[in-house]
Protein backbone atom coordinates (compact mmCIF):
# COMPACT_ATOMS: atom_id res chain seq x y z
CA UNK A 1 0.00 0.00 0.00
CA UNK A 2 1.34 3.25 -1.00
CA UNK A 3 -0.41 6.53 0.31
CA UNK A 4 0.76 9.79 -2.06
CA UNK A 5 0.03 13.01 -1.99
CA UNK A 6 -0.46 15.76 -4.55
CA UNK A 7 1.77 18.65 -4.51
CA UNK A 8 -0.45 20.27 -7.04
CA UNK A 9 1.34 21.64 -9.39
CA UNK A 10 1.83 18.98 -12.50
CA UNK A 11 -1.05 18.03 -14.68
CA UNK A 12 -0.80 15.82 -17.91
CA UNK A 13 -2.67 16.45 -21.01
CA UNK A 14 -5.73 14.58 -21.02
CA UNK A 15 -8.85 13.36 -23.07
CA UNK A 16 -11.51 15.75 -24.46
CA UNK A 17 -13.80 14.22 -21.18
CA UNK A 18 -16.33 16.20 -19.82
CA UNK A 19 -16.87 15.72 -15.82
CA UNK A 20 -19.84 15.26 -14.64
CA UNK A 21 -20.32 15.66 -10.87
CA UNK A 22 -23.01 13.99 -10.32
CA UNK A 23 -23.70 10.83 -11.95
CA UNK A 24 -26.84 8.99 -12.18
CA UNK A 25 -25.55 6.11 -9.91
CA UNK A 26 -25.91 3.38 -11.91
CA UNK A 27 -23.83 4.94 -14.52
CA UNK A 28 -21.16 5.32 -11.91
CA UNK A 29 -21.48 2.01 -11.18
CA UNK A 30 -21.02 0.41 -14.30
CA UNK A 31 -17.65 2.37 -14.83
CA UNK A 32 -16.40 1.89 -11.63
CA UNK A 33 -17.67 -2.18 -12.23
CA UNK A 34 -16.23 -2.20 -15.71
CA UNK A 35 -12.62 -0.42 -14.96
CA UNK A 36 -12.01 -3.09 -11.62
CA UNK A 37 -13.48 -6.03 -12.60
CA UNK A 38 -14.31 -5.93 -16.41
CA UNK A 39 -18.29 -7.09 -15.43
CA UNK A 40 -21.08 -5.94 -14.53
CA UNK A 41 -22.22 -8.73 -12.00
CA UNK A 42 -22.54 -7.06 -8.65
CA UNK A 43 -24.12 -3.89 -10.39
CA UNK A 44 -27.39 -5.03 -8.39
CA UNK A 45 -25.29 -4.59 -4.59
CA UNK A 46 -23.03 -1.77 -5.77
CA UNK A 47 -25.66 0.37 -7.16
CA UNK A 48 -27.57 0.89 -3.75
CA UNK A 49 -24.24 1.44 -2.32
CA UNK A 50 -23.03 4.05 -4.82
CA UNK A 51 -26.76 5.69 -3.98
CA UNK A 52 -26.15 6.16 -0.52
CA UNK A 53 -22.58 7.55 -0.77
CA UNK A 54 -23.99 10.72 -3.16
CA UNK A 55 -25.93 11.37 -0.37
CA UNK A 56 -23.49 11.92 1.89
CA UNK A 57 -21.44 15.83 2.14
CA UNK A 58 -18.24 14.63 2.48
CA UNK A 59 -18.52 12.27 -0.70
CA UNK A 60 -18.30 13.54 -4.51
CA UNK A 61 -18.29 10.73 -7.00
CA UNK A 62 -16.78 12.66 -10.66
CA UNK A 63 -17.45 10.32 -14.01
CA UNK A 64 -15.35 11.28 -17.18
CA UNK A 65 -17.60 10.91 -20.31
CA UNK A 66 -16.51 11.07 -23.62
CA UNK A 67 -19.33 11.84 -26.38
CA UNK A 68 -22.36 10.26 -25.25
CA UNK A 69 -20.06 6.99 -23.29
CA UNK A 70 -18.99 6.90 -19.57
CA UNK A 71 -15.39 6.79 -19.46
CA UNK A 72 -14.31 6.35 -16.33
CA UNK A 73 -14.83 7.30 -12.53
CA UNK A 74 -13.32 8.59 -9.22
CA UNK A 75 -14.49 8.67 -5.52
CA UNK A 76 -13.60 11.80 -3.62
CA UNK A 77 -14.03 11.52 0.38
CA UNK A 78 -13.52 14.56 2.70
CA UNK A 79 -12.34 14.70 6.55
CA UNK A 80 -10.72 17.86 7.76
CA UNK A 81 -8.05 19.50 5.59
CA UNK A 82 -8.33 16.50 3.29
CA UNK A 83 -9.31 15.04 0.12
CA UNK A 84 -8.85 11.35 -0.53
CA UNK A 85 -9.51 10.12 -4.43
CA UNK A 86 -9.95 6.49 -4.56
CA UNK A 87 -11.49 4.02 -7.12
CA UNK A 88 -9.96 5.82 -10.32
CA UNK A 89 -10.79 3.99 -13.06
CA UNK A 90 -10.82 4.22 -16.76
CA UNK A 91 -13.40 1.99 -19.09
CA UNK A 92 -11.53 -0.48 -20.86
CA UNK A 93 -11.80 0.98 -24.47
CA UNK A 94 -10.65 4.33 -23.14
CA UNK A 95 -7.52 3.68 -21.17
CA UNK A 96 -4.41 5.53 -21.91
CA UNK A 97 -6.34 8.02 -23.74
CA UNK A 98 -5.91 10.38 -20.53
CA UNK A 99 -9.19 9.70 -19.02
CA UNK A 100 -8.13 9.25 -15.30
CA UNK A 101 -5.66 12.38 -15.96
CA UNK A 102 -8.82 14.19 -16.37
CA UNK A 103 -10.35 12.78 -13.45
CA UNK A 104 -7.23 13.74 -11.48
CA UNK A 105 -7.07 17.41 -12.64
CA UNK A 106 -10.99 17.98 -11.85
CA UNK A 107 -10.12 16.89 -8.06
CA UNK A 108 -7.05 18.46 -7.76
CA UNK A 109 -8.91 21.51 -8.59
CA UNK A 110 -11.87 20.55 -6.26
CA UNK A 111 -9.74 19.92 -3.41
CA UNK A 112 -7.93 23.29 -4.24
CA UNK A 113 -10.63 25.22 -4.24
CA UNK A 114 -12.09 24.21 -0.78
CA UNK A 115 -8.75 24.19 0.76
CA UNK A 116 -8.08 20.67 0.78
CA UNK A 117 -4.83 18.71 0.69
CA UNK A 118 -5.19 15.64 -1.99
CA UNK A 119 -4.53 12.46 -1.34
CA UNK A 120 -4.83 9.06 -2.47
CA UNK A 121 -3.96 5.39 -1.50
CA UNK A 122 -2.74 3.04 -4.35
CA UNK A 123 -1.47 -1.08 -3.98
CA UNK A 124 1.80 -1.40 -5.64
CA UNK A 125 0.55 -4.47 -7.57
CA UNK A 126 -1.49 -2.06 -9.44
CA UNK A 127 1.38 -0.98 -11.25
CA UNK A 128 -0.04 2.98 -10.90
CA UNK A 129 2.99 4.24 -8.64
CA UNK A 130 4.98 6.32 -11.88
CA UNK A 131 1.75 7.38 -13.16
CA UNK A 132 0.47 8.92 -10.36
CA UNK A 133 4.23 10.41 -9.57
CA UNK A 134 4.24 11.77 -12.93
CA UNK A 135 1.16 13.66 -12.43
CA UNK A 136 2.81 15.42 -9.51
CA UNK A 137 1.69 13.12 -6.24
CA UNK A 138 4.36 12.37 -3.86
CA UNK A 139 4.90 9.16 -1.98
CA UNK A 140 3.90 10.12 1.66
CA UNK A 141 4.33 6.17 3.15
CA UNK A 142 4.64 2.80 2.01
CA UNK A 143 4.09 -0.17 3.31
CA UNK A 144 4.33 -4.21 1.75
CA UNK A 145 1.05 -6.14 3.02
CA UNK A 146 1.93 -8.84 1.27
CA UNK A 147 4.92 -10.09 -0.94
CA UNK A 148 4.88 -12.96 -3.53
CA UNK A 149 6.52 -15.00 -1.03
CA UNK A 150 4.47 -14.66 1.98
CA UNK A 151 1.66 -15.66 0.04
CA UNK A 152 3.12 -18.50 -1.07
CA UNK A 153 4.40 -19.68 2.03
CA UNK A 154 0.78 -19.05 3.13
CA UNK A 155 -0.51 -21.12 0.88
CA UNK A 156 1.32 -23.75 1.66
CA UNK A 157 0.35 -24.24 4.96
CA UNK A 158 -3.12 -24.01 4.35
CA UNK A 159 -2.91 -26.89 2.08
Amino acid sequence: MTVLLSSGSKSASHAQATINERPAPDSWTRAYLRAFYGDLELEPFVTPIVARLQKLKAVTLLEARVGDETAGGLAIFRTAGLAGIYCVGSVPEHRKKGVAGALLSKAKAIAGAEGRHLFLQSLASDGTLRYYLDRGFRVLYSKKLLSKQNSNAYKKKLV
